[in-house]
């Protein structure tokens, strides 16, 4: 009725008209608002996620408050239990490998990264031909940034940061320096950038790099929501690559207040520094909720090795420290955080490898098939997601090295440790005797909020820093290291005709052989190396030594003959070892005991069950072949004097070598 009235009164409806205009306009209006809210909704919903990679540098097993109740992380600790702990994730021995395999999705021996890490004059980095992950994410329309240590190469400014797939850069390109001053500690050369150039002046000198990375992190976040406002809104991935807590012993004064002093004054510093990590990450975490990032960013934690001992970590109850093949030295500290978890607050006992994370990664933000030269990695999305789901790796290559042969691989529970392996293979005790108990309960009961309210809008300087200087430089202990192994194993095969590591001890007896390996190059290392190793796990470190004649598997006794000589023909000939080559030109000779282990029932590496286990040995080391097969010769060459920063105004910068590109597999 009320529809005939109107159309009844021709000026009725002419009355009305205007105020029905009025009020349909209102309508159209609110229906127009409601439908940009929901879509505005919708695309807040469906928008990428940004994705936050956090690095922490030499954090040990044993140096988590999860793990050490004597360690201050409580900020990292509330991330991980509300986020996926990975309990059984890996990375490599290294810096260098590790970040290789961060970026790469592959195993470093792929791309002749195997060996150690990237040294400051070493004509290296990662090969210029292959995709690393900034570059996928800037294909998925990701704006990305690096902030932190690289460690990845500099000698040409095709292997620096924003020259590989970041948008901005803001560190250093170094594996190490001082936290203060920017400088590296055993050579001269200044390292700090904002993208290709040097950053020097009041904003960064003497001022604490923590600090630095932080404040550039949180303004990262801050430019990125002016953009959102603007209606400039892309999904970011920042990677950030603190220095922490990696020597030298550099910390505020206050970081001291919130841990134990220890008659270890390394333990005691390097303490100090991961409570000052874990206050740093959470000033991260509360500038993503301050954004209104939090709730659409996926944030990775890792540690790129295990613990240094000599330099305070600790991986107890794990064999090993930073640089070996055990577990001390390759499970790592890691897990992942984020709103956007289905199952969030659990431990995943998946194994999970370091080169996982960029196929997991892409998978995460939608972009299952992007990333296809990671022929490594393996999604892990899913499996993080839904713990229900069935385990997506069975197999991890913790390394191949041709010289020093090293292999190290797990299939299932097995482990298998393969050739060369250094003296820090023992269990290394926390050395966190304290100097006053009554003090150190004090300590713990307060230290809970010790220093967390300040903003440290400006980075703190010089005036704040306590400082332990360890005299030790790692350069050099580690290539000494390899040096030695390479060198020995060399004789062993040469001057011996392949006899085993048996023979070798007992031939060390023998002046004629001896009088070999004192060379001018391994005299140098060898007293420094039986001295000073001996001193610091007897005395320093208090190294649980490992059992001896535990069932390790040497490749069969010597043969002799009735003079009680070594034979040098006959059934030695069988086995002569006989080189192995592969695709790339790269050759190994096995050499040196193995040794196995049932990581499930054995996680601490304290029994080697090879002797009694010679199928699953021999089906390892066929598995470990074929990982050989693939692998690319390790890319080492000779310091360069040309890198010498005095060269280069007092930097350390690019230009001084040619890039470096692998061939096609």
């Amino acid at each position: 009725s009320g529809r005939q009235a109107m159309h009844s009164s021709g000026s009725a409806f002419t009355s009305l008209q205007p105020v029905l205009q009025m009020k349909l306009g209102n309508i159209q209006l609110i229906l127009l608002i409601s439908d940009l809210l929901f879509i505005s909704c919708a695309a807040e919903k469906t928008r990428p996620p940004n994705v936050l990679f956090i690095v922490a540098d030499d954090l040990g097993w044993n140096d988590v408050s999860w793990h050490n109740p004597n360690i201050h992380s409580p900020s990292i600790e509330e991330l991980a239990a509300e986020g996926v702990l990975l309990d059984q994730y890996y990375v490599q021995p290294t810096c260098s490998p590790s970040r290789v395999a961060f970026m790469t999705g592959k195993y470093p021996y792929r791309i002749g990264r195997q060996h150690m890490y990237i040294k400051p004059a070493m004509p290296a980095g990662l090969p210029t031909n292959v995709n690393i992950m900034p570059q996928y994410f800037q294909q998925a329309g990701y704006v990305t940034h690096a902030i932190g240590k690289w460690h990845l190469g500099f000698c040409h400014q095709n292997y620096t940061p924003t020259f590989r797939g970041f948008d901005t850069f803001y560190g250093f390109y170094l594996g190490s320096q001082d936290f203060y001053t920017h400088s590296s500690q055993h050579t001269t050369g200044y390292d700090f950038r904002i993208n290709e150039k040097i950053l020097k002046g009041p904003e960064v000198d003497g001022k604490y790099s923590t600090d630095l990375f932080v404040n550039r992190a949180k303004a990262i976040f801050e430019h990125h929501k002016k953009e959102d406002l603007k209606g400039n809104e892309k999904p970011w991935f920042t990677y950030l690559s603190f220095q922490a807590v990696h020597e030298p012993l550099q910390v505020p004064h206050s970081y001291k207040e919130n841990v134990c002093e220890y008659k270890d004054q390394a333990r005691y510093f390097y303490s100090a520094m991961v409570s000052s990590l874990d206050h740093a990450i959470d000033r991260v975490v509360e500038s993503l909720k301050a954004t209104g990032f939090y709730e659409n960013t996926i944030i990775v934690f890792t540690t790129d090795n295990g613990g240094a001992v000599k330099m305070g970590g600790n991986n107890m109850p794990l064999r090993g420290t930073k640089g070996t093949l055990y577990e001390g030295g390759t499970r790592g500290i890691g897990f992942i955080h984020s709103p956007l978890l289905q199952t969030p607050g659990y431990t995943n006992v998946n194994m999970m490898h370091a080169v996982d994370w960029l196929p997991t990664l892409m998978s995460a933000i939608g972009q299952q098939n992007l990333a296809t030269s990671a022929t490594d990695g393996v999604d892990q999305w899913a499996a993080i997601s839904s713990p229900s789901l069935h385990a997506p790796r069975n197999e991890i290559v913790y390394n191949i090295k041709e010289k020093p042969f090293m292999a190290a691989i797990r299939v299932g529970d097995h482990k298998l440790l393969w050739g060369s392996q250094p003296e820090k293979d023992i269990w290394f005790a926390a050395q966190e005797s304290v100097v006053d108990e009554d003090l150190c309960e004090a300590v713990k009961k307060r230290r809970t909020q010790a220093d967390r309210n300040r903003s440290f809008s400006e980075a703190r300087g010089m005036e704040t820093m306590d400082v332990l200087n360890l005299n030790i430089d790692e350069n050099k202990e580690y290539a000494e290291e390899y040096e030695y192994l390479a060198r020995i194993q060399e004789i062993d095969l040469e001057e011996q005709d392949g006899y085993d590591q048996t023979e070798y001890e007992e031939d060390m007896m023998d002046p004629s052989i001896t009088s070999q390996i004192r060379s001018a190059r391994t005299e140098r290392i060898l007293p420094s190396r039986k001295g000073k190793n001996k001193g610091n796990n007897e005395n320093k470190n208090h190294g649980e030594k490992k059992k001896k004649g535990n069932g390790k598997n040497k490749g069969g006794g010597a043969h002799k003959n009735k003079k009680g000589g070594k034979k040098k023909g006959g059934s030695g000939k069988n086995r002569k070892k006989i080189p192995i080559p592969n695709k790339f030109g790269a050759t190994i000779k096995s050499w040196g005991e193995t040794r196995l282990f049932n990581l499930r029932e054995d996680p601490e590496e304290r029994t080697d069950i090879s002797a009694e286990n010679a199928e699953i040995v021999e089906k390892l080391k066929e598995r470990a072949k074929e990982h050989f097969m693939n692998l690319y010769p390790q890319f080492t060459p000779k310091d360069d004097p040309q890198s010498n920063p005095l060269r280069w105004g007092g930097f350390w910068s690019p230009g001084w070598c040619d890039t470096y590109a692998i061939k096609d597999e």
